[in-house]
C-alpha cells in the first residue's frame, strides 16, 4: 500500500507501510510533549493533583470504621496553615475554599480508627502536618554539673550575672567578696535574697555570682533572676512558686532614652510666649 502525506511542511511519497515503522516516525518527526500532572490544565493543577491523590485513598478506604467524631475533634492535629500549603498548592492561585477542601478531606481520612490506619494512609498524611507537630524540639532539661552545682545566668538591663548555687549554709560571695560588702544599699541585698525568701531556703545553699556591666541595682537582680534559675535546677517543683514571684522572667525594662530638643525623655522645655 502507498501513500502520500504532508507533515510539518515535509511530503512523504513512496514508503510503504511496512517498512515506514513507529520508530522511525517517532525519530524523524517531533513527539508532543506530555504533561507530567494529570490536572495540567486545570485553574490550580498542583492543588488539584493533592486533591486527586487524597479522595481516591479516601474511596479506597471508605469502608473502614471510623472514631467517634467527639474523639476525633480532641484529638484532631495541626494541620498545615493556608500559607505553608500555598508553597506546595498553587501559590496565588490557592483559593480560601480550596484549603477548606483540602482540610475536609485530611479530617476525614483522619478519622479512621487508628488501629486499622495502615502506613499508606499515614505517609499521605504526613506532609500535612505542621512542622512543629512532625519535628517536636525537645526541650534539653538543665542539670547538676560534676561537682554537685547549678549554673545559671541572669540579666537586667546591661548587667549580666553567673551564679553557682551549692547545698550550703546561706554563705553568699559576688565577684569574690562577701554580699554586704559588694553591696552597700539593702534593697540590692534584700533583692537578691528575695527567691531563697519565696522558697524558705535562705540557710540552705551557697550562693557564689559573678557579675558585670551596669550598676548596682541592675547587678544584684541579674543575680536574683540567675538564682531563681538555679534553684529551679536543684527542684524543677520550686518552678510554680517561683513564678509566681515573677523573678524567673527577666526585667526588660530599660531607661527611656533623651530626645533631641527635650530637657528628659519626654519632658517638654517651659513655653515662653515671646
Amino acid at each position: 500500500m502507498m501513500f502520500c502525506r504532508r507533515i510539518f511542511g515535509v511530503s512523504i511519497r513512496n514508503f510503504s507501510a511496512s517498512s515506514f515503522t513507529r520508530q522511525e516516525a517517532v525519530s524523524k518527526f517531533p513527539v508532543r510533549t506530555i504533561p507530567k500532572l494529570s490536572t495540567f490544565y486545570s485553574a490550580n493543577p498542583h492543588h488539584e493533583y493533592r486533591i486527586d491523590r487524597l479522595e481516591s485513598l479516601l474511596r479506597r478506604y471508605v469502608k473502614l470504621p471510623v472514631v467517634p467524631l467527639s474523639q476525633v475533634q480532641a484529638d484532631r492535629p495541626s494541620w498545615i496553615s493556608m500559607d505553608d500549603y500555598a508553597l506546595i498548592g498553587g501559590g496565588t492561585r490557592l483559593k480560601p475554599i480550596q484549603y477548606r477542601q483540602l482540610i475536609s478531606l485530611l479530617n476525614k481520612l483522619h478519622s479512621v480508627d487508628p488501629q486499622l490506619t495502615n502506613d499508606e494512609i499515614k505517609s499521605e498524611l504526613s506532609p500535612y502536618y505542621k512542622k512543629t507537630k512532625i519535628q517536636a524540639v525537645q526541650t534539653q532539661v538543665k542539670t547538676l554539673d560534676e561537682y554537685g552545682r547549678s549554673v545559671a545566668i541572669g540579666r537586667r538591663k546591661s548587667s549580666v550575672a553567673k551564679v553557682f548555687l551549692t547545698r550550703g549554709q546561706g554563705e553568699i560571695l559576688v565577684n569574690g567578696r562577701q554580699l554586704n560588702d559588694y553591696f552597700v544599699k539593702l534593697k540590692d541585698r534584700r533583692s537578691i535574697m528575695y527567691p531563697l525568701d519565696v522558697v524558705n531556703s535562705v540557710t540552705k545553699y551557697n550562693i557564689f555570682a559573678a557579675t558585670s556591666g551596669g550598676g548596682p541595682t541592675g547587678q544584684a537582680e541579674a543575680i536574683m533572676n540567675a538564682v531563681a534559675k538555679a534553684l529551679v535546677i536543684f527542684n524543677p517543683l520550686l518552678k510554680p512558686r517561683l513564678h509566681k514571684a515573677t523573678v524567673l522572667t527577666r526585667d526588660y525594662r530599660h531607661v527611656e532614652r533623651k530626645k533631641p530638643g527635650r530637657k528628659k525623655a519626654r519632658k517638654m522645655p517651659t513655653w515662653v510666649k515671646r
